[in-house]
């Protein structure tokens, strides 16, 4: 009984001390004895089963504690990479010479292909300041150029500089002179435009002396509207349609 609290075992002692002065002394008749009995061991039982006021105490404030939150170790921010300015600025050079490039390759595909000059020519109208843009921002780049990455590197960060403004240009003026069309020119240009864009595609689809004829009524369209102003002479292109027409010929 080592582990009852006073008060449990002064109940326990109380009900066992009964229980010996109803079997010594026998005060009641049987049934009163019996009755007597029963209440005395009920409360022997009840007070050894009975937990205490302390154990439950206990308990409830265990169940009623808070639980502590896990803790976290947070993680020491990772330094934060150093760039070197001279190696980004190379690498933003050589980047800018690629766009350079693409640039480039995108605005001769006007100046290499007859069907783009007879179906876009407002690219070719310096009066227009989306195209007036690009041919300053050409001139800029070209100009800042450089086989090999500059000794200088501001001349670097002015090439680098000049290509956004030309890729920049580029993108307006490739914009301004397909939404445009022939839409800008007067109703005679805008037909002999079309008409040589027939003959042009006519002559994809011939050979020989066929698409000789074709070719050769093509380069005097295109003739006339570079002589009315309607587009810029562009020689390349002229090359090229001379030398469709001598192909077909030799065909």
């Amino acid at each position: 009984m080592s582990g009852l609290g006073p008060r449990r075992i002064t109940a326990a002692a109380a009900a066992a001390f009964g229980i010996l002065i109803l079997t010594v002394l026998r005060p009641f008749p049987p049934e009163g004895q019996i009755v007597s009995y029963a209440l005395l061991l009920g409360a022997l039982l009840a007070a050894l089963a009975m937990p205490s006021f302390t154990s439950v105490a206990v308990t409830a404030a265990q169940a009623t504690k808070p639980r502590s939150a896990p803790t976290t170790h947070a993680r020491p921010a990772s330094p934060t990479a150093k760039v070197d300015p001279a190696v980004a600025l190379k690498s933003r050079w050589t980047a800018a010479c690629k766009h350079h490039s693409a640039v480039l390759s995108a605005y001769g595909a006007y100046e290499l292909d007859p069907a783009m000059l007879l179906q876009y020519p407002a690219l070719w109208d310096l009066s227009a300041q989306p195209v007036m843009d690009f041919h300053d921002a050409l001139d800029l780049a070209g100009g800042l150029q450089s086989d090999a990455y500059p000794t200088d590197p501001s001349d670097a960060q002015d090439y680098a500089d000049a290509v956004d403004i030309l890729r920049s240009a580029w993108t307006k003026a490739d914009r301004f002179a397909r939404t445009t069309g022939t839409d800008q020119l007067a109703e005679p240009d805008a037909r002999d435009c079309r008409r040589a864009l027939k003959l042009l595609r006519h002559a994809d689809g011939t050979t020989g002396q066929e698409r000789a004829s074709y070719l050769g009524q093509v380069i005097t369209t295109v003739d006339r509207l570079t002589n009315r102003g309607v587009v810029s002479a562009v020689p390349k292109i002229s090359e090229e349609l001379a030398t469709r027409v001598q192909l077909a010929i030799e065909a």
